[in-house]
């Protein structure tokens, strides 16, 4: 995507970008009255949680790594697992996002989906 951003840093921190670019997590698609179980706000049946963020440096470009889980009220596979890579380089904005479903992260797909997240850098 194109920007008038020269560093990803100029986002603001990695919680300020990804609330620039949360079309990445999905949007609810339900907007109603719901007292859903399991921890929801009154009228939500999603939520989000970064579980952790880091700022690599990669060939000299700043990086953000952001890890998410999003889960809706449907309990699909328990919620999912979001890893969000992004940088700046030439004028445009690089996101790289891979996830698995919760019960699969916890099976073995962890580490495929971080060493897919992990290993994106912009040439």
């Amino acid at each position: 995507n194109p920007t008038d951003k020269k560093s990803i840093t100029d986002y603001g921190s990695p919680e300020e970008f990804l609330s620039q670019v949360d079309y990445l997590l999905g949007k609810q698609a339900y907007f109603g009255k719901t007292d859903s179980e399991g921890g929801f706000d009154s009228g939500a049946v999603a939520t989000a949680n970064i579980l952790e963020t880091a700022t690599p440096v990669v060939d000299g470009a700043k990086y953000y790594f952001l890890s998410v889980l999003t889960r809706t009220a449907d309990g699909d596979e328990g919620g999912k697992h979001q890893l969000i890579s992004a940088t700046v380089k030439g004028g445009k904005l690089y996101i790289c996002k891979a996830q698995a479903g919760d019960k699969r992260w916890f099976k073995g797909a962890k580490k495929f989906v971080e060493n897919a997240a992990t290993s994106f850098s912009v040439a």
